[in-house]
């Protein structure tokens, strides 16, 4: 992947001649179509605009199930996967490519457009041209080892960390390790520092993307599981203790001999080597065997992309999007119970989501049963799942519920997501059970009450017929009006 043992093949350079029509008049028509970029992805249920030029453009997308396009070009995310978007101009057209749920990304070093087999220089990556070609993100290897600084920092650093800042490209570090042992791969991590500190001092506000460590000499096939675990979580530990979030790349044979779960628990994420001969975008990759999503998919090792490829081509990654966690999006639970019956008091819970906020409302129930959701009261906002509401009246019915907001996309940070529990809220009945005349308390009235229910001569509302349920039985029976009857004549003598 990074440190390439093969000397790369030479790229041939194609020119491209720009032919320009003169300006006849305002209202002249554009020859052709053309769209800025090749590329675009957006986040499942968000919309986007395509940027085109021509004139009375018919717009078509390849798989609408993925993307759908209006007439004025603006597409929306419906599922995970990849589509083409067509604009048409009578016999001219041009398209794009969709990536619905998940960025397109590449990984560099200076391998990438320095060398080729003949050993001709072809020069730096171009990341203006990278930018056009509508990738949304990179990580440039920082260097490898830990002897001889700064002699084994990648030497084209600098230039494209400049080039991702000057061209608004999110990048991320990554560092490539020769570590035999959690001790030097300290001594890395250390290295690493120093490179931040000399060549990137303001990393943690201007890189948006981890900090991975690529373990994938052949040694470590030959370790044991708490060694090689050991160096992944010796090198992140020293980066995380500074402030960087961290992952490991690795393949599905290292994945295989390190302890995931370990790595899980101590906040590493994963950057997943796997190159399917076709590979597919319609659901998460997971990691070999396991049911583990990577934060980042390294697909192919011989991806195009103008500016950036070799004759061998270029590493393409993917980083999923926060709208493709279908497991995250999830409607949220809630429960609900009265202290004590007839109290002013009921103690909520909901379930916990990770990496969500909440917020819990309280609307009013008619007598017909209708919950006024548009009339909701907001109780708590924030990441606890208990509250305590200290303010019912008794007689009254109120049914609650969450909404689940998730945020913080690496890559659309104003992303946000909000998922509504509204289906799965809870009642609660602020009444003792017996008091089906909403009094307060039990009465032979109440009796009668359930009685006539039973017989059919009158109807309760739904806070009068759990009162009825003296038994909590699920049924309103003329048992439940015995009972009554009897706890009246007991509580009145």
């Amino acid at each position: 992947m990074f440190i390439k043992r093969k000397i790369i093949a030479a790229l041939s350079v194609i020119m491209i001649v720009l032919f320009s029509l003169p300006v006849v008049s305002v209202s002249a028509a554009v020859s052709g179509v053309k769209i800025s970029k090749s590329h675009y992805s957006v986040q499942i249920g968000s919309t986007l605009k395509i940027d085109a030029i021509g004139s009375n453009l018919i717009w078509s997308s390849s798989d609408p199930s993925v993307a759908t396009v209006s007439q004025l070009g603006v597409v929306k995310g419906i599922s995970m996967g990849k589509a083409t978007i067509t604009a048409k101009s009578g016999s001219y057209s041009a398209s794009c490519e969709i990536s619905c749920g998940f960025y397109k990304g590449i990984d560099v070093s200076s391998w990438n457009g320095e060398y080729s087999q003949s050993g001709a220089y072809l020069g730096p990556v171009d990341w203006k041209k990278v930018k056009s070609q509508g990738i949304d993100f990179a990580f440039l290897r920082a260097g490898y080892g830990w002897e001889d600084y700064p002699y084994q920092v990648d030497n084209q650093l600098s230039h494209n960390i400049k080039g991702c800042l000057e061209n608004d490209i999110p990048f991320g570090l990554y560092f490539y390790s020769y570590a035999t042992n959690g001790y030097e791969a300290v001594l890395e991590a250390k290295y690493l520092l120093r490179i931040l500190n000399d060549y990137l001092p303001d990393a943690k506000t201007k890189m948006r993307l981890p900090i991975a460590y690529d373990i994938e000499e052949e040694f470590i096939y030959t370790m044991s599981s708490s060694k090689l675990t050991d160096i992944a979580v010796s090198f992140c530990n020293v980066l995380k203790a500074e402030g960087y979030d961290t992952m490991i790349y690795g393949n599905t044979a290292s994945f295989n001999i390190m302890n995931l779960e370990t790595l899980q628990k101590n906040g590493i994420g994963f950057w997943y080597a796997m190159w399917p001969y076709t590979p597919q975008f319609t659901e998460h990759e997971t990691i070999g065997k396991t049911d583990i999503v990577p934060d980042v998919w390294q697909y192919a090792s011989d991806g195009s992309v103008p500016g950036a490829g070799t004759a061998d081509g270029v590493d393409m990654n993917v980083l999923y999007m926060l709208s493709s966690k279908t497991d995250l999006f999830k409607d949220t639970a809630t429960t609900a119970q009265v202290t004590k019956p007839g109290s002013g008091t009921a103690k909520l819970s909901w379930n916990s989501v990770a990496l969500a906020q909440y917020n819990l409302y309280r609307a009013n129930v008619s007598s017909a049963g209708k919950i006024d959701t548009a009339n909701a009261s907001k109780l708590y906002s924030g990441g606890k799942t208990t509250f305590t509401d200290g303010s019912m009246r008794y007689g009254k019915s109120y049914y609650y519920y969450t909404d689940t907001s998730f945020s913080g996309d690496l890559l659309d940070p104003d992303y946000r997501k909000i998922v509504s529990g509204v289906e799965k809220g809870a009642y609660v009945y602020n009444v003792y059970k017996g008091d089906v005349s909403l009094n307060g308390k039990l009465d032979l009235i109440d009796a009668i009450l359930i009685q006539k229910y039973v017989n059919s001569q009158n109807t309760l509302s739904d806070i009068q017929k759990f009162a009825a349920d003296y038994d909590s039985s699920s049924g309103i029976k003329l048992a439940d009006a015995m009972l009554v009857q009897k706890a009246a004549q007991s509580s009145n003598n």
